[in-house]
């Protein structure tokens, strides 16, 4: 049998539901590792991640039927997800939303060893904002275009663009 692409894998699992899920498990599978990633990532915290997973998950098999292809299947799935971890720093009150633009320049490196790449990237990307933190992971960590993370962080092109400039000039200035 030849493999299924994500529209007619789609299709089959809306005309499935509710009574049958084995192909939305086949759908969603592969997503799973980025997302939770994603959701680590973005909060900064691995069980608030499962949650928001599972929310994620309950989410889109609930809402699946009314999916319409605005945009790809994994961008919706990545809003939902976006959406949910606004409302489990909500729920936490955290105060990680930070819209001070200036907030940047204050940042340091708490891990000087600059052998070690990736850890000294991922201290940096822990003190993000919220926004900058979700525009470059959903860029990197999930591969989406600008466009669909602009649509999911409810956004303009523009505005999405300038930011990662404006991260990725700092992460260089942060890294000479």
């Amino acid at each position: 049998m030849s493999t299924l692409t994500e529209r007619q894998l789609v299709a089959l699992v809306q005309e499935s539901l509710p009574y049958d899920t084995r192909l939305f498990q086949q759908l969603i599978t592969p997503y799973l590792p980025v997302l939770k990633g994603y959701c680590a990532k973005l909060l900064n915290n691995l069980s608030d991640a499962e949650d928001v997973v599972q929310e994620t998950i309950i989410k889109a098999l609930t809402h699946l039927k009314s999916f319409k292809w605005v945009g790809s299947f994994k961008a919706w799935l990545f809003k939902i997800a976006h959406n949910e971890c606004i409302n489990k720093i909500r729920d936490r009150r955290w105060d990680t939303m930070i819209n001070d633009d200036e907030y940047l320049e204050n940042l340091v490196v708490e891990n000087n060893d600059y052998e070690d790449l990736p850890a000294v990237l991922s201290a940096l990307m822990k003190n993000l904002s919220f926004e900058d933190r979700n525009i470059m992971l959903l860029r990197y960590r999930t591969e989406l275009e600008f466009q669909e993370i602009a649509d999911i962080c409810n956004l303009k092109l523009s505005a999405i663009k300038m930011r990662h400039k404006r991260i990725i000039e700092f992460l260089k200035g942060k890294l000479r």
